[in-house]
């Protein structure tokens, strides 16, 4: 017995001179300086303006499409960016989805795609009051530009016109290929950027880098690391939505039965709340963990990421505390609707709800069901899928790629000091298509603590759309 506790008194003290080295050993990587940031091209900020005061919402049934609004905008784009228009070739599929073709001197090279969308989600009436500006006014104060679709997605789109354009008019030849590619329903259906891989699939098209919208600039995140930290999507999480219905019988409100179709649903949901898909940690996600390790003021977080091997229960268990750390590590299932009765004094026969899943990398909308029909326990309550859209998590790009490098060189370039690491994409993009023809898709442009998607008071920084500019500038003039 006492040779047994001698081995696991010198194995402990092993284990602990191995945390302790790992942990001390690991140190923040060197100051590192950006390049000063080129001036905006003329009219840029004024461009941006006026491209947000053109509301290019789309609905979601596709027969309220404003299509005379989609044409006003093409208009725009032909006016504001006349080099483009003249030297890029530009192809139009399903009548407002575009590719501009910028011919690279070594056509053997894979093309590269710089890509974004200019559809946006519609202002609610009765939240306008709260903005501090004009939705659709595109103004300039404070140091921002405001307004819906300035941050998702026009100051991508933007962004990439502004870099082409000004490069073309300094007379530069690209020796790779470019694509521009801009989306019209990426909010709504995103059936444009499925029509255009399947045209580039008839062309028997593939592709060295492809850049969309996505990750950003952080320094509020994690407050114990001092550097501003760039979250680069490479792979984003599944999608499912699942309908629930329960049955029974109702009838007047005045004698009611012991439970009803609400009291069956209610009481599934919040089961199905209670419980929590198993927590993991992907490779994405332990990657981004080792790079920001060495940079937390932290000693405890230091020490638990800096040996992961032994404290990974622990950080999965820490970043299941926040709504936001907690996506990446999870499948995550949440109610979105609830629909029941038709009148105050009226039990409704049926309850339906929608709850809507986003799936981690390496599981299925099948493990979805059957999460959720345990969950509830319940053979009252029928499962359906919702068709309206479905898909696996996406591959993943590979963090030694070609493609994250050289995303990685052109963000060291436009941020100073900047950490950065690869992300797990929670939402839905447009280059999810982009992966059947491409091991190289990228997500993220260069923004800092964004405020407004999708919310009140969309606004972008001034200083973020001159480094959003510059991010394109650099990875156009990387292709030759």
């Amino acid at each position: 017995m006492k040779k047994i506790l001698g081995f696991l008194g010198i194995g402990l003290i092993v284990i602990i001179a191995i945390v302790f080295v790992k942990t001390i050993t690991n140190t923040p990587g060197a100051h590192q300086k950006s390049m000063p940031l080129e001036a905006f091209p003329t009219n840029a900020i004024a461009h941006m303006s006026q491209a947000i005061q053109i509301q290019t919402e789309t609905p979601n049934d596709d027969y309220q499409f404003d299509t005379a609004t989609f044409l006003t905008y093409r208009k725009f784009l032909e006016t504001s960016y006349p080099l483009i228009h003249k030297n890029l070739p530009r192809t139009i599929i399903d009548s407002f989805n575009y590719i501009y073709e910028w011919k690279g001197t070594d056509t053997s090279i894979l093309p590269m795609v710089l890509m974004a969308h200019y559809d946006v989600v519609p202002v609610e009436a009765s939240a306008v009051k709260l903005w501090h500006a004009v939705p659709y006014g595109g103004e300039v104060k404070e140091g921002y530009i405001w307004g819906r679709g300035v941050l998702d997605d026009k100051s991508s789109m933007i962004g990439i016109l502004e870099a082409t354009e000004a490069q073309l008019a300094k007379g530069f030849q690209p020796k790779q290929t470019i694509l521009l590619c801009f989306g019209a329903d990426e909010e709504s259906s995103g059936n444009g950027a499925t029509a255009v891989v399947k045209y580039f699939k008839t062309l028997h098209k593939r592709f060295d880098i492809v850049v969309d919208e996505g990750g950003e600039i952080s320094t509020e995140e994690m407050k114990d690391v001092k550097r501003p930290i760039a979250s680069i999507g490479v792979g984003e999480k599944g999608y499912v939505t699942l309908i629930l219905t329960a049955q029974k019988a109702g009838g007047h409100s005045s004698i009611p039965a012991n439970s009803t179709a609400i009291d069956i649903l209610s009481k599934g949901l919040y089961n199905l709340r209670e419980n929590k898909m198993p927590a993991k940690l992907i490779p994405p996600i332990k990657a981004y963990l080792e790079r920001v390790s060495g940079y937390t003021d932290n000693f405890w977080k230091k020490m638990t990421l800096s040996n992961m091997w032994l404290f990974e229960r622990q950080v999965i268990n820490s970043l299941s505390e926040e709504p936001t750390s907690n996506a990446l590590v999870r499948t995550t299932i949440v109610p979105t609707i609830f629909n029941s009765g038709v009148r105050d004094n009226v039990i409704p026969t049926f309850a339906t709800a929608y709850v809507n899943s986003r799936i981690l990398p390496g599981e299925t909308q099948q493990d979805v069901y059957n999460f959720v029909e345990k969950s509830m326990n319940d053979t009252n309550i029928k499962i359906t899928y919702y068709h309206n859209y479905s898909t696996l998590p996406s591959p993943t790009t590979d963090v030694n790629s070609k493609a994250f490098k050289r995303v990685e060189q052109a963000i060291n370039a436009v941020v100073e000091d900047v950490i950065v690491a690869p992300m797990l994409m929670v939402g839905a993009t447009d280059s999810r298509n982009y992966r059947e023809i491409s091991d190289g898709v990228i997500n993220f442009t260069p923004m800092t603590n964004a405020k407004g998607y999708h919310g009140i008071d969309e606004r972008l920084l001034i200083s973020d759309f001159q480094k959003c500019i510059n991010f394109y500038t650099l990875l156009i003039q990387g292709s030759k």
